[in-house]
C-alpha cells in the first residue's frame, strides 16, 4: 500500500517549517552517556581545509562541558551543556553549542577512544551573505595519551555510494537516503511533517569503523546542517540537525536518532553498462 503524499512543491515556503519537522525526532534517539564524567580529554587537531593545527581540551563535569581551544592565535574557552552518546564500545558522538558566540555555532564530533581518532565539524549560522545557510569546517585529531597518529585518521569513504537506506526517527517520521556519489545524496520524506518532500544536497562521508560512518549534509533550500553517525552493524544512528527556521527565525539545534533499514544496492555505473559484444570475425578465405 502506498502512502498518499501532498502535491510536491519546489518552493520552500510550501514546506513544513523546521520547528514542525524537528518535533518528535528524539523519540528513537539513543540514551545519553555519562562515560566521561570527571575526565579531561585532550585532542591534538588540525583543520581539514587548511591543515592549521590546534589543541582542544575537553573537561566533563556533570552536565557541563568546559572546553579550551589553543591555536597559533592564542586560547579561548567556554562552558556549555552537551549531549554525549556511546554508539559502540569506545565510540562516542558529542554535540554542544558554543553559547557565548555572537552567532549560532555548534561542534559535533565522533570520538573513538579505542583508536584515539576524532573527526568532527564546527557548524556556523548567521554569516553573511546567506545568514540562514549553515556552513561547516571539518577537523580531525588524535586523543592525547593514545598511540594514535595522523596517518590513522578516519578516511573519507565511498562505501555508502549506491545504497538506499530508510531511517525511522519516530513512529511517524521516516526518510529515505539514496547516496549518489562522493558529493551528492537524495533524501525523501515518507512519513511525518515533510511527507512527500525531497531534495538532493551536498554531503560528506567518513569511515569510522567497519560498517560505521559519519555522514553529513548541507541543505541548500532551508539551510540546515545535518550530521549522523551511522552504525550498520546495529542499524542505528544518532545525529543532529542545526538550522534557522526561516518563517519564525527560531534556532533549531536538535539531537536525534533512528532505526535503519537497507534496501537492495543500486548497481555501480560499470555494472550498469551492457557487455560489449564483439562483431569482429576472422576474414573468410576466397
Amino acid at each position: 500500500m502506498t502512502t498518499p503524499a501532498p502535491v510536491f512543491s519546489w518552493n520552500k515556503d510550501d514546506w513544513a517549517s523546521l520547528s514542525e519537522m524537528a518535533d518528535g525526532f528524539d523519540e528513537y534517539r539513543p540514551a545519553y552517556s555519562r562515560a566521561f564524567d570527571g575526565q579531561v580529554i585532550t585532542v591534538h587537531c588540525r583543520y581539514v581545509d587548511t591543515a592549521e593545527r590546534f589543541t582542544l581540551i575537553l573537561t566533563f563535569q556533570g552536565d557541563e562541558l568546559h572546553w579550551k581551544l589553543e591555536d597559533a592565535s592564542g586560547a579561548r574557552s567556554g562552558t556549555d551543556t552537551f549531549e554525549l552518546f556511546e554508539m559502540q564500545p569506545g565510540l562516542f558522538y558529542l554535540h554542544h553549542r558554543r553559547n557565548a558566540e555572537n552567532h549560532p555555532v555548534v561542534v559535533s564530533a565522533a570520538l573513538d577512544i579505542t583508536s584515539g581518532q576524532v573527526t568532527g565539524a564546527i557548524g556556523y549560522l548567521g554569516l553573511e551573505p546567506t545568514p540562514h545557510r549553515a556552513r561547516q569546517r571539518w577537523f580531525q585529531g588524535q586523543v592525547d595519551g593514545t598511540d594514535a597518529d595522523a596517518s590513522g585518521a578516519h578516511p573519507t569513504t565511498d562505501e555508502l555510494i549506491g545504497r538506499r537506506i530508510r531511517y525511522a526517527y519516530s513512529h511517524d517520521d521516516v526518510y529515505d537516503h539514496i547516496y549518489l556519489n562522493q558529493n551528492l545524496f537524495t533524501w525523501l520524506c515518507l512519513g511525518g511533517a515533510e511527507i512527500g518532500v525531497g531534495d538532493t544536497d551536498s554531503c560528506t562521508y567518513w569511515k569510522l569503523r567497519e560498517k560505521t560512518y559519519l555522514f553529513s549534509w548541507l541543505e541548500k533550500n532551508v539551510g540546515v546542517e545535518g550530521m549522523v553517525l551511522i552504525d550498520l552493524n546495529a542499524y542505528r544512528t544518532v545525529g543532529i540537525q542545526f538550522g534557522i527556521d526561516q518563517p519564525t527565525g527560531d534556532l533549531i539545534d536538535i539531537t536525534m536518532g533512528s532505526y535503519a533499514q537497507e534496501f537492495e544496492r543500486i548497481p555501480s555505473v560499470e555494472n550498469s553498462r551492457p557487455a560489449t559484444k564483439s562483431t569482429d570475425t576472422a576474414p573468410v578465405s576466397p
